[in-house]
């Protein structure tokens, strides 16, 4: 990012998160979380809270530790020290598929899907993957089967629904534009219905188009759940984000509101010194 993107990107509306009486509750939480490679500090005491139903974005310039970051908060990567909880559970020790239990789905910097198969089978591959059937099961078209075969077809029409895949359903994933890929990516994450969305760089590569069409997206899907977003796009992360934190040489510099973190000078400086380097 520029400075002159911030100056842009200030001219944007505020987006606003509808108040409540209610104390809210934490969905994810770091706590003096650090993350060495040999000798190399990727993380230096992170210490974080991100609220339930809350759109919440990681930025920061290359190398600031934000992707490593993410995948500590998502169970991908485990911290050297520090704790990191969901829905105040710890899951220290966790593998990623007993995180993904706990109601947790991310999707990829990199478009994870299967390309020979169409949009409605990788929805349906996702539903299979978490429904915890049996091979047997499945061989015999048992009557659980049956019923679970139903309810994958139920929610893969409504995400195709929600997400504007509807027209490309029978359509095979590699035939694709990359921004529908991209759309399609967050569908599969959306099968099992996660009460917190990661998402890793969901507008890399797109063009202005396809961006405003993510926003749209995900500010459809995110009622109800918590989403959390590395991303290098600021108009996109002001545009989602209810809260956002700064990152650079992974240390926080500043969390808050978007304008107010893109314009704190810390975060100005930060990238400056990323593109004199």
């Amino acid at each position: 990012m520029y400075v002159s993107d911030v100056v842009k990107i200030a001219e944007h509306a505020r987006v606003v998160r509808p108040a409540s009486s209610l104390a809210v509750a934490v969905a994810v939480a770091a706590s003096a979380v650090t993350k060495r490679y040999g000798g190399i500090a990727a993380l230096k005491g992170i210490d974080l809270a991100i609220e339930e139903g809350e759109i919440f974005g990681i930025i920061g310039p290359n190398g600031a530790g934000k992707s490593t970051l993410f995948d500590v908060l998502c169970g991908i990567v485990q911290p050297t020290s520090g704790e990191v909880q969901l829905f105040g559970r710890s899951i220290s020790g966790m593998q990623p598929h007993e995180v993904a239990r706990l109601g947790v789905a991310r999707s990829f910097q990199r478009t994870a899907v299967f390309a020979e198969a169409s949009v409605s089978q990788n929805l349906c591959f996702a539903w299979h993957r978490m429904s915890g059937h049996s091979v047997l099961g499945r061989l015999f078209h048992s009557r659980h089967w049956h019923r679970d075969q139903e309810a994958c077809q139920d929610r893969a029409r409504h995400i195709l629904e929600i997400t504007g895949l509807w027209e490309d359903r029978n359509r095979s994933a590699s035939v694709l534009a990359y921004g529908v890929q991209r759309r399609l990516a967050v569908g599969v994450a959306l099968m099992t219905d996660p009460e917190i969305l990661f998402l890793d760089e969901p507008a890399a590569g797109m063009d202005d188009h396809d961006s405003a069409g993510f926003v749209d997206l995900i500010r459809r899907v995110a009622p109800g759940r918590t989403v959390v977003l590395v991303e290098h796009d600021m108009t996109v992360i002001r545009a989602l984000c209810h809260r956002c934190l700064a990152m650079a040489d992974g240390r926080p510099l500043v969390s808050g509101e978007p304008l107010d973190v893109l314009q704190h000078p810390e975060v100005v400086e930060a990238y400056l010194g990323a593109e004199d380097a």
